[in-house]
C-alpha cells in the first residue's frame, strides 16, 4: 500500500446518518462521533472524498475492544443480504423519491471489479449517485474505494463530494455519494460520471469506469423551499460566517453560508431545537475557502413536519494543524438565532 493506515484514516468520515438509527445508544452514538469525526484534506478544502460508513468495525482498529466494537460487528452482519438499492432507503429518507430520481442500472467490468450504477437524484446544486461495486477478489481491508468526476454538458463541474457506503458480502460494496457542483443546473443534462483509481484491498486498479446518462432535476427544485437568512457570526480568529439561505426539500434540509475571508481553519456546527421541542443539529458537510454547507443530521430522525420554526446556536472547534486528531471540544461562536418555518 502507498500509505500507512494512519494517512489513510485521516482521508475517512464517518458520516453517522448512513447507519441504523436503532443500531446504536446515545452514548455508542457520542463514541462514534468522537473517534471519527472529520476529515482535513491538505490543500485545506473540507470537502469529503471517502466516508465509509460500510463495516464499522473494520474501523475500531487501533483502538480498544469494548461491548460496544462488538455490538456493532453484530449489527453490521444485517447487511450482508440486505441490498437497498435506493438512495432514500440508503440516507434514511422516509419520504419517496420516486419523482426524482433517474433509474440507470448499468453496469461495467474491467479488471475483475463490476461497478454499476443504480440510480442518481439531482438535488439542486449536488448530484446524488447510487452505486454497487463487486469484485472477484474477496474484499479484506476496509480501503477498498472509488470515487467519481462529474461532467455536465461536457465541462467538469464536481468540486468535491462526501457520503458513505456499506459492504453487502465478502465481494459487494453500495455505495451513495453526493458530489458537489460547481453550479446551480436546469433542464435536461448530459452527464459523464467517470470512476478511476479503484482502490481494491490497498491496492488500486488504473481502470476507467465511463457512465453516460441523461438527468433532470427541475421537479425536485421546484419542490424546494428556500428561505433567506442574514444571520452573521464570528469565529476566533476574526472571520466572518454568514449564513445566507434555509432549505428543505424531501431529500433534508441545509443551510448555506458565506465566508467575509478566505480559509477553512475550523469546523462549525449548529445546535438547538424546533418549536416542538425536538433537538435539532446542523453539521457542516461540505466548505471551501469561501462558503459552505451546514446539512441536518438525521441520525437521531428527520425533521418534524408540524415543526414551524428552528432556534440554532453555532459552535465551532478549530482543526489540529499538526497531530490529525480532531477535538470534540466545540465553543459557542454567536448568539441563538430563529429560522420561521412558515414563511
Amino acid at each position: 500500500m502507498g500509505k500507512n493506515i494512519y494517512d489513510m484514516l485521516n482521508e475517512v468520515e464517518i458520516d453517522l446518518s448512513e447507519y441504523e438509527r436503532e443500531d446504536f445508544t446515545d452514548i455508542e452514538k457520542r463514541k462514534i462521533k468522537n473517534k471519527f469525526k472529520k476529515s482535513i484534506k491538505k490543500n485545506n478544502s473540507i470537502y469529503k472524498k471517502g466516508i465509509i460508513a460500510a463495516s464499522i468495525a473494520l474501523l475500531i482498529i487501533g483502538f480498544s475492544v469494548t461491548d460496544f466494537g462488538n455490538h456493532v460487528w453484530a449489527n453490521a452482519g444485517t447487511y450482508v443480504n440486505t441490498v437497498a438499492y435506493g438512495i432514500g432507503n440508503f440516507l434514511g429518507i422516509e419520504k419517496d423519491l420516486d419523482e426524482y430520481k433517474t433509474v440507470i442500472e448499468q453496469p461495467i467490468t474491467k479488471e475483475g471489479v463490476t461497478i454499476k450504477l443504480n440510480e442518481v437524484i439531482l438535488d439542486n446544486n449536488q448530484l446524488i449517485v447510487s452505486t454497487t461495486l463487486k469484485s472477484d477478489e474477496k474484499l479484506e481491508d476496509i480501503f477498498t474505494r472509488y470515487f467519481g468526476s462529474v461532467y455536465i454538458n461536457g465541462k467538469s463541474a464536481s468540486d468535491g463530494a462526501g457520503g458513505g457506503s456499506k459492504q453487502i458480502d465478502d465481494h459487494t460494496i453500495e455505495e451513495v455519494m453526493t458530489y458537489n457542483l460547481n453550479g446551480d443546473f436546469s433542464g435536461d443534462l448530459n452527464i459523464k460520471l467517470v470512476f478511476s483509481d479503484v482502490m481494491i484491498n490497498g491496492n488500486t486498479k488504473k481502470a476507467k469506469y465511463v457512465f453516460n446518462f441523461k438527468t433532470n432535476g427541475d421537479e425536485l427544485a421546484k419542490d424546494t423551499k428556500a428561505i433567506l437568512l442574514n444571520n452573521t457570526f464570528t469565529l476566533e480568529n476574526g472571520q466572518n460566517i454568514t449564513l445566507e439561505k434555509y432549505t428543505s426539500n424531501n431529500i433534508g434540509q441545509r443551510i448555506y453560508f458565506s465566508k467575509g475571508s478566505k480559509g477553512t481553519d475550523y469546523d462549525m456546527v449548529l445546535r438547538g431545537h424546533d418549536d416542538l421541542g425536538n433537538k435539532v443539529e446542523f453539521c457542516m458537510s461540505s466548505a471551501d475557502a469561501n462558503s459552505g454547507i451546514f446539512k441536518l443530521n438525521n441520525i437521531d430522525g428527520n425533521l418534524n413536519e408540524n415543526a414551524k420554526t428552528l432556534t440554532l446556536t453555532p459552535y465551532a472547534v478549530k482543526f489540529p494543524k499538526k497531530s490529525g486528531k480532531m477535538s470534540n471540544d466545540f465553543k459557542q461562536v454567536g448568539e441563538a438565532f430563529t429560522i420561521d418555518l412558515s414563511k
